[in-house]
């Protein structure tokens, strides 16, 4: 009797825990988006989203035509084809990212397709879904498409430009992911990146950006390092989710970014002062939400 008590002690030690965590009362934040109306979330069109399948589990991209078109239609045909099936990861560098798409698994290779023209910065007129919303130590203009952050110039800039074309840029933020590419910018083709951390300094402006992850991001970060990995880790299957059958399709909702609810969640998570300030833009993560859970 004495070994069953002890034993029943030593669980309720190991329970409690959990059980408080369980227990834990939501923050305001959360809250805030557990009581927002439907119409602050915008659902997502499942063409424009990408199903990367990796053994730890399935990871989930939003895809942006509006920033890069011709390389978000080369992804998914890509996906369509099969192409992206068994090819690993080769280049994956902790705190960097995780390069894949090489069906050669050297990083030499690339699709039958012919190369695409790099897409760096974007007219900022032309990103008519864009929303400004602050500023940081980088950028006069801080905003998102969708979950992809944005940085761009300030529209003022018009009168000192020969042109009329202000630029707006996707920051190469962690789950960010983009095209790899050789030494020519216009050689990207069928390899693309995830990134691992804040790499903005390095990449923005010369790699070109068309998505990123807003689920499984866990199993993102599962990816084994290596340059080339000793375990290299495949991709199972990359499909779009709207080629999934009807009874896998998620329905997936974003916060929307033009709404009360997020500027005021930005604040109550400490991600945007109240004067409008950034202390560091790829630490927001736009609030999603599938199938009627918060992410």
């Amino acid at each position: 009797m004495r070994i069953f008590a002890c034993l029943a002690a030593a669980a309720a030690v190991l329970t409690a825990p959990a059980l408080a965590f369980q227990q834990r009362p939501p923050t305001e934040a959360e809250l805030l988006l557990q009581n927002a109306p439907d119409e602050v979330w915008q659902e997502v069109d499942p063409e424009n989203l990408l199903v990367i399948d990796l053994p730890s589990g399935p990871a989930i991209a939003e895809l942006r035509p509006d920033f890069a078109p011709l390389h978000v239609e080369r992804i998914k045909q890509l996906s369509r084809d099969g192409f992206y099936n068994g090819t690993i990861f080769h280049r994956v560098i902790d705190g960097f990212m995780a390069q894949g798409g090489d069906p050669t698994g050297t990083g030499t290779g690339g699709s039958t397709y012919p190369d695409l023209k790099g897409r760096f910065v974007t007219e900022r007129g032309k990103l008519g879904n864009f929303i400004p919303v602050g500023r940081d130590d980088r950028a006069s203009v801080i905003g998102f498409l969708g979950t992809m952050p944005i940085g761009a110039q300030t529209t003022a800039l018009t009168e000192f430009l020969n042109t009329e074309a202000v630029g707006a840029w996707p920051l190469h933020c962690p789950e960010v992911l983009s095209m790899a590419r050789a030494g020519d910018p216009d050689s990207a083709n069928s390899q693309f990146f995830i990134m691992l951390a804040d790499n903005r300094r390095s990449l923005d402006q010369q790699y070109t950006a068309w998505g990123r992850i807003i689920d499984g991001e866990r199993n993102v970060r599962r990816i084994n390092r290596g340059e080339p990995p000793e375990r290299p880790t495949p991709i199972l299957r990359m499909r779009v989710m709207s080629d999934l059958p009807a009874g896998e399709q998620k329905r997936v909702e974003v916060l929307r970014t033009d709404s009360e609810t997020f500027k005021a969640w930005l604040q109550q998570t400490g991600n945007m002062t109240e004067d409008g300030f950034f202390p560091d833009a790829c630490a927001v993560k736009v609030p999603v939400r599938i199938d009627d859970r918060i992410s």
